[in-house]
Formats: structure tokens, sequence, C-alpha cells
């Protein structure tokens, strides 16, 4: 069959220098089962038309479409597109995972939703699809039938990562753009069996309650593989605790040490200060990681426990004082505005972040994400504002509103903006200068003027959330 992919990300949308991998994946799998694929990222293009004329020349006979709560509008735009050309439309991701009866409703809604992990139930449902025969039973799938709404409720989550094909980024098309950055994205696990109650239960009903990995030989293969083909020898593993495993990431440095991939290359990692320890500290270094990123949130233990973040403000402390040892540079992801905040937890956050002095920090407002067990807690407590699906991009200035995603008693939305302003502000001078002699150390040993170019437009666009 012919099957346009499509990440229907709007370019106005702050976002990251890295290709979506979940299309890519999924196209990958379905080229090589003997379909016809087409994968479309919209994140560099002012409007769906480009894409939708893609579509049009193309002719495809399913389209799907990957889905965060915020892509809603936009998704629905290319569902609608889709459905004119003759095409069955697909929708996956964390929204429809979470709500598939609200993308499937409406006359701009979806034929079918792949809830969870697809790379089981999309080559299944495009089965069914070219057979013509209803998707009743298959799990991971809800489908609209006959006037009805049906739910087939969640899949087993896969067991074996290792049992799909390497993913062919070239399939993208707007992989070159993604490639000036120089470095290439990867995952090496999927699940995480932590409670914040920001994100949970989103995670485990996309992934599972249990964390599963890749093999160490598979990752090592992937780095090789792509350092190779792209020329690049940075990478960044986007999972969500890299060091939650330690016999897992001991394996990993023994790998890559195998396969000479540390002399050279550089990782960054994204860890948890709960599961970071000098162990952990001498693996990395090993590894050649010289980036950790860490879920602060916040500097204050009540909100800690109020998020059931299920760590301390103590192991912050210890985790920034083990990545100084070993000459980690560090970066703090805060979290402003969840319903607890105050005026003095706000100072508090503010002071932990003078503290630490993280080379590089993120500030996010709390956005009441659907489905999590905090955004339910807001919604029967009546704390949530937010009035459209494009207000629960997290990376945003400012609502469109200009109302705080929840209310909180005691503080306004120019409490929070003007306690990110600070934190960026105390910090700015700092990172300018820590910037400068990374960006040196980078030009220097992989001098290129287009991944500066690249890379300061992506800063220049989070200025207001990146300090």
């Amino acid at each position: 069959m012919r099957i346009s992919l499509i990440f229907p990300r709007d370019k106005k949308q702050v976002h990251g220098m890295w290709p979506p991998l979940g299309i890519i994946a999924l196209g990958t799998l379905l080229r090589d089962l003997g379909h016809d694929v087409r994968c479309h990222d919209t994140s560099f293009d002012p409007s769906p038309e480009r894409v939708i004329g893609e579509i049009g020349r193309f002719k495809p006979e399913v389209v799907g479409v990957s889905c965060l709560t915020d892509f809603v509008p936009r998704a629905r735009v290319f569902a609608k597109a889709a459905r004119q050309g003759g095409a069955v439309t697909v929708a996956g991701g964390p929204h429809p995972t979470i709500d598939p009866a609200g993308l499937l409703s409406g006359d701009d809604g979806f034929d079918y939703a792949v809830m969870g992990e697809g790379e089981k139930t999309l080559p299944a449902l495009v089965d069914i699809i070219s057979g013509g025969s209803s998707a009743a039973g298959l799990k991971g799938v809800a489908f609209r039938e006959g006037g009805e709404i049906i739910d087939n409720g969640p899949p087993e989550p896969i067991e074996d990562l290792d049992a799909f094909p390497m993913a062919d980024r070239d399939l993208l098309d707007v992989n070159g753009q993604y490639l000036r950055a120089r470095a290439i994205n990867m995952h090496a696990s999927r699940g995480c069996p932590f409670r914040c109650k920001f994100c949970q239960p989103t995670l485990k009903r996309m992934f599972g309650a249990r964390v599963r990995f890749n093999g160490p030989d598979r990752v090592a293969e992937e780095i090789e593989t792509y350092g190779k083909k792209y020329s690049v020898n940075d990478f960044f593993f986007h999972d969500d605790t890299f060091t939650f495993k330690k016999s897992w990431l001991g394996a990993l440095v023994e790998k890559l040490g195998e396969r000479d991939l540390v002399k050279d290359y550089r990782y960054v990692v994204n860890s948890r200060v709960d599961t970071f320890d000098e162990e952990r500290a001498q693996m990395l270094k090993a590894m050649g990681v010289y980036y950790v990123l860490f879920g602060i949130e916040t500097g204050a233990q009540s909100i800690l426990d109020s998020i059931d973040k299920g760590t301390t403000i103590e192991q912050a402390r210890e985790a920034f004082r083990i990545c100084r040892k070993y000459g980690f540079r560090t970066h703090a992801y805060i979290l402003l505005g969840s319903p607890s905040e105050t005026r003095e937890t706000l100072r508090a956050t503010e002071n932990f972040v003078k503290e630490l002095k993280p080379n590089t920090v993120h500030v996010s407002i709390y956005t009441p994400l659907l489905g999590t067990y905090l955004a339910d807690e807001c919604e029967r407590e009546g704390k949530i504002t937010l009035k459209g699906y494009s207000d629960f991009d997290y990376y945003l200035k400012k609502t469109s509103s200009g109302d705080p995603p929840i209310k909180i008693p005691g503080l306004t939305y120019q409490d929070l903006l003007d306690s990110r302003a600070r934190i960026l502000g105390d910090r700015k001078w700092m990172v300018m200068a820590d910037n400068a002699r990374e960006l040196i150390h980078d030009l220097t040993r992989d001098p290129s003027l287009d991944k500066l170019i690249f890379r300061y437009q992506f800063y220049k666009r989070m200025k207001h959330y990146f300090g």
C-alpha cells in the first residue's frame, strides 16, 4: 500500500533540533514489509500546504499522523486533506493514546487511533485496511464503525526492541535540515518506572510499566552506522533515564569501547538525581559523555513531594557535586507553577538554581497534560484555565488567553513569568560564557558554519525558555 506518515509540528511552535524518530521507525518497518512509504515533517514549514501538496501527488491509501495534544488542530487539517484524497486516516502518539475518542469524533475526525507502541499494531492495522476487514479485536486500536467508536484497549508492551529494523532516517523528507545540527538523536530504552504526577500515567499507557532496553550491541551498532553514514560523532540519548539500569550501562560502555566509539565521540544523556552516583559517573566518563541533564524541577522539597517526584534536594546537591568532580556539563530542567507553588517556593527554586550552578537551564511553566494524575486533580478542583489545544504546548512563551495554565491561589501568571525571568537573568552571563567556551571547543573539533547557524536559530527561538 501507499502510506504517508506525518509529524505535523508547526514552525511557530518552539522545537528542538531533533527529528521525530517515531514516524521514521514506523516508516522503515512498513517499507521493509513491502509498502511504499513517505515520511513528512512540517517543523520547518510556515503552513501545512507543502505536505498537503505532497499527499495530493503521492495519493496515499493510508495517512498516519503523529499527534501530541498541541498538534491536534494541525493533525485534523491533514486528516481532512487525506480523506478528501480518498485515504484512510490513522492517528498515533500520546494524544490518541490518552483520548482516542476525541480524535475519532466529529466530521474532521480520524478513522482509526493507534494507542501506545505502534510497531506491531500499525502493520496489522494496515493489513486489515488493505483487506477491507474490521479492526474489531485488534488490541491497541480504536476506530469508528457504524456511527460508534470502538476501543479495543491497549496493546501488549513490546518485549524485544531489537526485533525491529534500524530506523532509516533518510525516509524523512527534511532529514537534511536536521543534520545541519551535526548531531544524532537516539532512544536506547522505553518506559519510565517513576511516578511523577505531571507525566504519569501517560508514559505507562504509552510504553507500559516496565523499562525495556535495546541490547548494548544494537545501540553500539546504531551509533557506528549513523556515525559513518552521516559523518557525525555527537549523539543525544532521549531516554527518560539513561542511568536507570547500572548493569546495562556498564555493558554498553564495554561495547562502545570494543567498537572504538569513545575516543572521538561525544554523548549527551538524561538522568535523575536518584539514579546518579560515583559508579555511574565513572561509566559515563569512560563512555565519552560530556553533558548530563537532570529534572531538578524545584528547590522546594514540599513541591517535589506534592508532584511525587521521588527525589530530594540533597540528592540533587550530591548529583551536581559528582558532576563537577568528573567534569560533566550540567543542565537543570525547572518546572514552575505546579498546584502547590507559592511565592516562598518560587524563591527557593531561584536560590537553588544559583546554588547548583548548572551550565544550562530550561524553565517551563506547569501545563496540565491530559490524562496525567496532576491534570486530573486540577480538573476536579476547577483549576485548569486552558481554552484550546495549542495552549498545551509547555514551551509556550505565554498562553493565548494570557492566563496561567492553572489557577494558583496567591500567585498570578506574571509572578511565574517574573520568576522564570529571574532564574534565566541570574544565569545569563555565566551561561553565555560557558556556551561560548563550548562553542569554540565544538567548532575546533568539528568546524561547520552551517551547524553554527542552525543552532543559533534554535537557541534564538528558545531564548524565553532556555538560558
